[in-house]
């Protein structure tokens, strides 16, 4: 009996199940997109763990872990202080606002110009090689536990993300995740402990492990740097934390569950990564970053148990395909259909749109995932390429009155030509395209609004100060109740 596939079948059986029963409540394309802004603590908690620890934290952080050792664990430091910090001071202004998307913001701040390329990029360019790096993963995974190659397993991890996503929406994604969130952490911490059993225990793991690879600044300071900025700008505009922040029943709820999810999310990078090292002790040095984890497992367990720790695997890299898809279809349904193609729209056609995103997106994701294989690679280019084109405008439209929407476009286009040509060059001294693309970025942005005028379809405000006075009638809930919500 394949055992593999007995877990797998089990496990897309009761996420299908419970996603049927979701797919009840959808009604308008507030409740497709948005669960009608009514999640509690566990789902949200849930969705976002079960976001962050996809493809990139598991595969290619135990990928890492194998390559550099514990350096990577820069990475889960950087986002998690950057989104922590982000959350903390910027939640009850997000909330406010009521942003569906990070384009909106730019919307009702610099007018509707300034949210195309916006939009273009988180959706395009962030969300969808994103998707197909979830599939890649899933393509994985399949060829190492059935007959499928690598290809149909792609195929055949597209074909479930899009019904799953297609079915439910976030009403779907969110409670699915909260399963999800209790398999990935077992099984990580399960895969974890016995795995450290079977090579020997912590004296093997720290006696002949090559040292290198437990020394954290082994790769050099300028190369945690760029490690550090790859990830810690980017998670101030991802737009799925934004999402998560508003889909939440009260502003509390929304900063405790955030949060709560990222700190959860850095603990299980780290095991992916601790996994990638004690992996080296009985892996051949030519195996690929990005099979070091499922090989790791199917090596070293039988079927009947190593069956259950791939569902962990599986249940994150399905839950973030599900996750970029849905918010990918929001950008192209809401920031680009409704904007531009159809503003008088009504909200059946804006659901219909929605599904239709969905599905163009999930094809192109598909397309990608068949050419791509280094899953940190893409991560890196999508990552860095949002970051700095975002960052520094939403910083203006919360921060600065003086901002313009002339600066802010320029500044998005800038950022982009700078990062592009410095990534040709050969990143000059070492140093990541990021870093001189975020500084044109806000260097741009500041000069050119000093030197232009406010458009008249400008709101001139920083949003930051002026919502200040503005009330928010979820924010007096005690702890205790946003916990048992």
């Amino acid at each position: 009996m394949n055992w593999w596939l007995v877990w797998i079948v089990v496990f897309l059986i009761v996420i299908f199940g419970i996603s049927i029963i979701s797919s009840r409540k959808i009604k308008t394309s507030d409740d497709f997109l948005m669960a009608n802004f009514s999640l509690g603590f566990f789902p949200i908690t849930g969705t976002v763990i079960a976001t962050v620890t996809g493809s990139a934290a598991l595969i290619g952080g135990a990928g890492k872990g194998f390559e550099i050792g514990i350096s990577y664990f820069i990475t889960s430091i950087s986002f998690v202080s950057f989104t922590i910090l982000f959350v903390a001071i910027l939640t009850p202004t997000i909330r406010k606002l009521k942003l569906y998307t990070i384009p909106d913001l730019f919307i009702k701040r610099f007018g509707k110009a300034s949210a195309l390329l916006p939009a273009l990029i988180i959706g395009l360019l962030y969300m969808t090689p994103t998707f197909a790096m979830q599939l890649v993963g899933m393509g994985s995974i399949l060829a190492s536990t059935t007959a499928f190659t690598v290809t149909w397993g792609i195929v055949i991890g597209f074909i479930i993300s899009l019904i799953f996503t297609l079915m439910g929406g976030m009403f779907s994604v969110a409670w699915t995740d909260t399963v999800q969130t209790i398999v990935i952490l077992a099984g990580v911490i399960l895969l974890f402990f016995l795995g450290l059993n079977h090579i020997g225990g912590v004296e093997v793991l720290a006696n002949e492990t090559p040292k290198h690879l437990f020394n954290f600044f082994s790769i050099g300071g300028k190369e945690l740097l760029n490690w550090f900025l790859v990830f810690g700008p980017f998670y101030m505009v991802w737009q799925t934390t934004w999402q998560r922040l508003s889909a939440a029943k009260s502003t509390k709820i929304a900063k405790w569950s955030v949060t709560t999810g990222f700190i959860i999310s850095g603990f299980i990078g780290l095991l992916a990564i601790l996994i990638g090292i004690m992996a080296v002790q009985i892996l051949n040095t030519s195996t690929p970053p990005d099979q070091v984890y499922t090989q790791f497992l199917v090596d070293i367990f039988p079927a009947p148990l190593g069956g259950l720790f791939m569902v962990s695997l599986l249940a994150a890299l399905l839950t973030g395909a599900t996750s970029f898809l849905l918010s990918g279809a929001i950008n192209i349904a809401k920031d680009i259909y409704q904007e531009w193609i159809s503003p008088g729209a009504e909200d059946a056609q804006l659901l219909k749109t929605s599904r239709i995103s969905v599905l163009g997106m999930a094809v192109l994701g598909l397309v990608i995932a068949l050419y791509i294989t280094d899953i940190i690679t893409i991560y890196q280019f999508a990552l860095s390429y949002t970051a700095v084109t975002l960052v520094a405008p939403v910083m203006a439209a919360m921060f600065w009155k003086r901002a313009t929407k002339t600066g802010v476009i320029v500044s998005m286009v800038g950022s982009i030509i700078v990062c592009s040509l410095w990534k040709l060059a050969g990143t000059p001294y070492g140093v990541h395209e990021i870093l001189p693309g975020l500084i044109m970025s806000f260097l741009l942005l500041i000069i050119v609004s000093l030197k232009t005028k406010h458009s008249a379809d400008e709101d001139v405000t920083a949003y930051f100060f002026s919502l200040k006075a503005v009330k928010d009638p979820t924010e007096q809930e005690p702890v205790d109740k946003i916990i048992s919500s």
